[in-house]
Order: C-alpha cells, then structure tokens, then sequence
C-alpha cells in the first residue's frame, strides 16, 4: 500500500468533516437549499484538501511540479470537479429517489468518489505539469463545434462595447499606479469579452522623447511573448503593424495579427494612442477561439519628471464551456493578467532605457 494513502484518507476524512459541517451550517442554520449548499461545502472540503495534500500527503514532490496556482487549478479540474460533479449528482438522487437526508447522501457519495481522487491527485496534480495536455483536453472540448464559431450576434455585442468604452476612453483609460493590473470579464452572445487596465511610472523623461521612441520605428518593446514585430505601412502618425505573439497558460497558442495604431498628441504633456487588430490568426489555420478580437488603448502623461503610462486591453474570446467555467475563470483570468504584466513591464524597460 501507497504511504500516502493513510495520509489522504486522514486528509479526506478531515475534509469530509469540513463539508458536513459546512452543509449542515447552509442547510439547517441558513435554510439554504440543498444542492447550492451542496456545491459550497464541496468547495470548502476540496480547498481544506488541496493545502493539507501540498502539506503532508505529496509535500516530498515540492519541487518541479509547477506552480501554486497551476496545481490548484489541475486540483480543481481534476479532484475538485468529480467531488463537485459526484457529489451534487448522487447527493440529488440519493435525496430524491432514495429519501435519504443531505448528510448522509453526501456521506455515500464521498465514499464513492474518493479511488478516484487519489488517483487523479497522485497521477496529475501533484506531479510534473507536463501532464496539463488532459486540463486543455477538458476545456476545449466538451463545447460544441459552433461554441468556437465567431458569430454575428458576438461581433455586434464586441462592437456595441468598444463604442461604449471608446466614447468615454478618458474614463475608461484609468488604472492606479503602484497596484496589480485590474481587469474583469464581460458575458456577451457566444464569446467573453476580457476587459485589463494597468499603469506604471518611467521616471526621467518626457511623453515627447517616449512617443517619439515609441512611434518611430513603429514597433512594440520587445517582450517575452512577443515572436516577430515588422512595420508595414507609416503615415504620419499612424503605423500598421505586423505581430506574431504568443499566450500560454495550460497550452501555448501563436497568432499572426496586424495592428493598425494612431498617435495623438492631446496636449503638451499629454499623449495616446489606439491599436486595433484587423487580422487575428491562429498559427497553422485554426481557429479555436481562444482570442478574436484585440484593443488596446494608452495614455501617456506627465507627471513632473516622470511619464504615468495607463493601458487598457479589451479582448474577444469564445465562450467558456459552463462545466469547467468555475475552474476555468480564474486560468482565464491569469492569463490576462500575465499578459498585461507583461506588456507593461516591456514599455518600462524601454522607458527607462531612454530616460
């Protein structure tokens, strides 16, 4: 026998403690229904588990098994939605068919779905992150062919919200200095728009000396995600750009894209610009509907000796299958982050550079 067995079994039965306790608390203390509070304890035991699990049961494979949130993500995907999807089905039916009472349905269905945790916790979630192929595997695919179709109904709702964003960019071009990048997802007809702001100082220069810099040649700083960059057409203040970039989190995905940017000099001291993608291309011709459509907006002020950069980056992906979409979100989520991280740590290395 496995000497991590006890241990997860000494886990999970300390988590399944944690979730009756949890239900009883929802059902009986708040009047809750049963299978939301159903879903809130299993979330609650499947937390408990996933730390006392990096702790004690797998704490020997601490290293070269990914990141914290990698691992936390695959213990959802994996442990996390059996515990969910088990639980709540046979708890339902156990309730309703059999008549048995909420804690002692969860009892049973805790039993059942226990073999197959251990396993999925030994063999994927805490071990080498090489095996994430089945985490892409889940959430590409259980969405129906059409669900990566860009349609109609999305693009005007992209439209409808660019206009929206671009007719109160001075309110909208906001992000507060020294803090994380910002952002939130907007649900449309087929697709989610990923809508990120972030700022960042480059102190010793002029918004002048940087648009300047940044304006000619036309490219982008280099950044550790961005594969090629050529300039296209220029004329006066306006460039069309060609990008090959790539954004990775459970897979990596290439696109070739062109950028059409403007420039514009409000006011001394005061600068922004526009980049639109026209063409967005996934490398080898598919389309998968990781990314459709791609905005970015920025200003450039001064601030005494220093330049305030503010970004916003608006984004059009397809829709998140609603099986993983608890789980998938926060992955989602990072990835836009990291890609904002990124693009703003990119302009202040080239900032600084100059100044």
């Amino acid at each position: 026998m496995s000497p991590r067995i006890p241990a997860f079994v000494a886990v999970g039965a300390a988590g399944f403690v944690v979730q009756l306790t949890v239900l009883y608390a929802l059902t009986s203390g708040a009047g809750w229904a049963y299978p939301l509070s159903t879903l809130v304890a299993v979330e609650a035991a499947v937390l408990h588990n996933f730390v006392w699990h990096e702790r004690w049961t797998w704490r020997e494979r601490a290293d070269g098994r990914g990141s914290l949130g990698n691992r936390l993500f695959r213990y959802h995907v994996g442990t996390g939605l059996t515990s969910l999807v088990g639980n709540l089905a046979f708890t339902t039916l156990a309730v309703e068919w059999w008549g048995l009472s909420p804690g002692a349905a969860n009892a049973v269905a805790v039993g059942l779905t226990s073999l197959a945790n251990f396993l999925i916790a030994d063999r994927w979630v805490f071990t080498a992150p090489a095996t994430a192929t089945f985490t892409a595997v889940l959430l590409v695919l259980p969405a129906p062919a059409a669900a990566a179709e860009l349609k109609q109904a999305t693009i005007q709702s992209w439209n409808r919200h660019v206009a929206t964003v671009e007719a109160n960019l001075d309110a909208a071009v906001v992000a507060r200095v020294g803090t994380a990048p910002e952002g939130r997802s907007v649900d449309v007809a087929g697709g989610t728009i990923h809508e990120w702001r972030g700022a960042v100082v480059i102190p010793g220069i002029t918004v002048e000396a940087l648009v300047d810099a940044l304006e000619t040649p036309g490219l982008p700083p280099p950044s550790e995600d961005l594969l090629d960059a050529r300039v296209l057409e220029k004329h006066d203040h306006s460039l069309r750009v060609y990008l090959k970039f790539e954004r990775s989190a459970i897979v990596t995905v290439t696109y070739d894209s062109v950028h059409d940017v403007t420039f514009t000099r409000a006011a001394p001291g005061l600068a922004t610009s526009r980049s639109v993608a026209t063409f967005i291309r996934e490398d080898g011709g598919a389309d998968r509907g990781f990314l459709w459509r791609l905005n970015s907006y920025w200003r450039y002020e001064q601030r005494g000796p220093d330049v305030v950069i503010t970004m916003l980056s608006l984004s059009l992906s397809r829709d998140v299958p609603a099986l993983v979409k608890p789980v998938a979100s926060p992955l989602i989520a990072s990835i836009g982050r990291e890609s904002m991280v990124r693009t703003l740590a990119a302009v202040e290395r080239f900032g600084r550079r100059l100044g």
